[in-house]
């Protein structure tokens, strides 16, 4: 009972805190790239009275930062099944009696449960809508919309960075052609591109020419 107080609230050192803090942003991407619909929101298990830390998108349960732990989530830090429990997605309503779905996952520092990252999706709202939101969000733009690749390995990764940033500089004829490998090297560079194992080597095998060119010149711009 060490770690818990007599109403049964966890006791909350600085690195449980630090740790929970640090969900702050978890919350903000998640209700960003959802939209309006989702709720999300963090508990932290030192004030059952005032466990709502962080909340995104509040206006679906009339919740903000300080509202009380909900009685489902205070039966289910309870119960003797917890650790099967946490994760399972559970439908329930919001006061308003819209229904909603939710998944509840825990916090822990190492096996101490600290905290709860809720999310709560509202089922009233019609497809079109949520869609709009998921896929129109206040801020994105033309400027604001980048690919980015999803590769399986690291050998394809750099494939894939190497591709998308030589072909235009290869391709740009203001550019004299014996500056073209240091303007690549210096894009690469820029984007971080080696700071990949085996980024170098492949980088001159790519450009024709040696490991100890792309290096002498990556020095230049550190």
């Amino acid at each position: 009972m060490d770690n818990y107080t007599k109403s049964g609230s966890v006791i909350l050192d600085d690195t449980d805190r630090t740790i929970i803090q640090s969900y702050e942003n978890a919350v903000k991407g998640i209700a960003n790239i959802f939209g309006t619909y989702c709720e999300v929101l963090v508990h932290s298990l030192d004030n059952y009275e005032h466990a709502v830390l962080f909340i995104e998108n509040g206006h679906n349960s009339s919740r903000d930062v300080g509202a009380p732990i909900t009685d489902l989530a205070l039966e289910l830090i309870n119960s003797v099944h917890k650790d099967k429990k946490f994760l399972e997605s559970y439908e329930s309503k919001f006061p308003n009696g819209d229904r909603c779905k939710s998944v509840t996952i825990p916090i822990k520092n190492k096996d101490k449960l600290i905290g709860l990252l809720c999310i709560n999706i509202n089922m009233e709202v019609s497809l079109i809508d949520f869609m709009r939101e998921f896929s129109i969000n206040k801020n994105d733009s033309v400027e604001h919309t980048h690919s980015e690749n999803y590769s399986s390995n690291i050998d394809d990764m750099i494939k894939s960075i190497l591709n998308k940033n030589i072909n235009d500089i290869i391709l740009d004829m203001s550019i004299p052609n014996q500056e073209k490998n240091k303007q690549i090297i210096l894009k690469l560079h820029k984007i971080g591109f080696f700071q990949l194992k085996g980024s170098v080597e492949a980088l001159a095998e790519k450009l024709h020419i040696s490991v100890h060119t792309v290096y002498s010149n990556i020095r230049k711009y550190t």
